[in-house]
C-alpha cells in the first residue's frame, strides 16, 4: 500500500530533550533519509502542546511519490528535569534504593535469564557508585591508616564528604552516574507509582493520543516507543483499547518498539498493571507490534520476545527483527558510538546511511506502510530503485493498480 499521509506518535525514553530539541534530532535523521533516497523534506516548527507534548508537520517528496506526516512528540523531559535538580545525596540514595529493590525482588534474575547484556547496563551505575563511595571512605579513615589520633577525624570526615561530592560530579558526570541513578529512580517510581506527575502524565498521554486518532485521516498510524518510551506507549494504547477501541480500527496502527526497555519495568513483581496493559495490546487489539533489537546495544533486551517473556499468547505475535548497526550506519558514525553505550542506544533514532531493512526515516517518512516493510519485505531494503523511484512490487500496490518504475 502506498502511504500518502501518516500520523506518527513518538514516545521517547528517559532523556532530557524537550519537544523542540527532539525536532532538531529528528531533522538530522530526516536529512540522512533524504540523502539516501534522493528525497526532499520540509518541516514546520514544533508546536508545544499540553502534557509535555508537541507536534509538527512534514512533507517528503521522492522522485515519483509524496508523503505527508504529522509527527507528535510524547515526552516527560519536564518531569525528568525535576530528578536532575535534586541534591547529590538524594540522587544517590534513591538510586541505591532502586538497585536494592531490583536485587531483592528477583527482578535482576529475570533480567539475567532474558538478556544478559542488560545486566551490564544495570550494574554500571551501582558498581561505579560503590567505587566512588569506597574512595571517599578511604579518605575518611586516613587517620587510622597513619596511626593518628581520633581528633584528626575532624578534618578527614569533612574531606571525605567533599571528595565524594566531587567524585559524583567528575568522573561521575563523565560516566553518566547521576543521570543513570535518576533513570533507575524514575523506574522505581513507575513501578511503585510513587511520582504523582508521572501518574498524571499517563492520562494526559492517553487523552492526547485519543484526540489525535479521532481527528486524523491518515492512511496509517505509527506509534514509536524508543527505550523506556515503550512503556508509556503501551499504556496509552491499552487505555484507548479499553475506552475507545474503534479508534484502533479506523486505519492500520503499528507499534514500532526500538531498543525497548519495556521488560525493565514489566519484570518487577509490582508491575502487574503494565503486564496487563501489554496483554491487552497483544490479545485485544489488531495493533502490529514491530520490534527491532541490536546486538551491540546493551540498554535493551536483545534476543528477547516480550510475549514469551511475559507468558502472553498474543492475537498477533510481535514481529521481532534483530539488526547490526554496522549494516545501517557508515563506519565513522558506528565507530564513534562503539565507545559510548548511550550513543549506541541512540543509533536507533538516527537515519540509515546504508540501504537495509532497518530504516528509521523510511518507516516514518517513506511511501510504504510499516506493516508491509516488516512483514512482506522483512530483512530487505525498501523497494525503491537507485533514484528513489517506486518499484513494481506488492508493497507499491495502489488502489487497483501497481506503480511501475518511472520511464518504463
Amino acid at each position: 500500500m502506498i502511504v500518502k499521509k501518516r500520523l506518527v506518535l513518538n514516545f521517547t525514553g528517559y532523556e532530557g530533550l524537550h519537544p523542540g530539541a527532539v525536532r532538531g534530532r529528528h531533522m538530522q535523521a530526516v536529512a540522512d533519509f533524504d540523502r539516501l533516497w534522493h528525497a526532499r523534506t520540509q518541516a514546520t516548527p514544533m508546536v508545544a502542546e499540553d502534557g509535555g507534548c508537541g507536534s509538527m508537520q512534514l512533507m517528503t517528496e521522492g522522485a515519483d511519490w509524496k508523503t505527508e506526516v504529522e509527527f507528535c512528540q510524547f515526552g516527560t523531559a519536564d518531569i525528568f528535569d525535576d530528578y536532575a535538580k535534586r541534591s547529590t545525596l538524594s540522587r544517590l540514595s534513591t538510586g541505591l534504593r532502586a538497585f536494592l529493590d531490583i536485587l531483592f525482588t528477583g527482578t535482576l534474575w529475570r533480567y539475567a535469564v532474558t538478556s544478559w547484556r542488560f545486566i551490564l547496563f544495570f550494574l554500571w551505575p551501582f558498581g561505579l557508585t560503590l567505587t566512588l563511595v569506597g574512595l571517599a571512605a578511604l579518605i575518611a579513615v586516613i587517620p587510622l591508616i597513619l596511626g593518628l589520633g581520633t581528633l584528626h577525624f575532624t578534618w578527614s570526615l569533612p574531606l571525605a564528604v567533599a571528595a565524594g561530592a566531587i567524585l559524583m560530579r567528575w568522573p561521575g558526570k563523565k560516566f553518566f552516574l547521576s543521570y543513570l541513578l535518576d533513570d533507575w529512580s524514575a523506574a522505581y517510581d513507575r513501578i511503585h507509582r510513587g511520582n504523582s506527575k508521572l501518574n498524571a502524565r499517563r492520562h494526559e498521554f492517553a487523552d492526547f493520543l485519543t484526540r489525535k486518532l479521532r481527528e486524523t485521516d491518515a492512511d496509517e498510524v505509527v506509534i514509536v516507543g524508543h527505550s523506556l518510551g515503550t512503556v508509556p506507549a503501551v499504556e496509552a494504547i491499552a487505555d484507548i483499547s479499553r475506552q475507545s477501541p474503534e479508534l484502533l480500527e479506523k486505519q492500520p496502527v503499528s507499534l514500532l518498539a526500538i531498543g525497548s526497555c519495556l521488560l525493565m519495568i514489566a519484570f518487577h513483581p509490582k508491575a502487574g498493571n503494565l503486564r496487563e496493559d501489554v496483554r491487552t495490546v497483544m490479545e485485544n487489539t489488531s495493533v502490529l507490534w514491530a520490534e527491532f533489537q541490536a546486538l551491540t546495544d546493551i540498554i535493551h533486551f536483545y534476543d528477547s520476545n516480550p510475549a514469551q517473556a511475559l507468558a502472553i499468547t498474543p492475537k498477533n505475535p510481535p514481529v521481532i527483527s534483530r539488526i547490526r548497526f554496522k549494516n545501517v550506519h557508515n563506519e565513522s558514525r558506528y565507530k564513534r558510538a562503539k565507545g559510548n553505550f548511550f550513543k549506541m542506544h541512540l543509533l536507533f533514532l538516527k537515519g540509515a546511511q546504508k540501504r537495509n531493512s532497518y530504516d528509521f526515516g523510511m518507516f516514518l517518512h517513506g511511501p510504504f506502510a510499516l506493516r508491509g516493510l516488516v512483514t512482506t519485505h522483512k530483512e530487505k531494503a525498501a523497494p525503491l530503485d537507485e533514484e528513489g523511484r517506486l518499484g513494481y512490487t506488492p508493497l507499491a500496490r495502489g488502489v487497483g493498480e501497481y506503480y511501475r518504475y518511472t520511464g518504463k
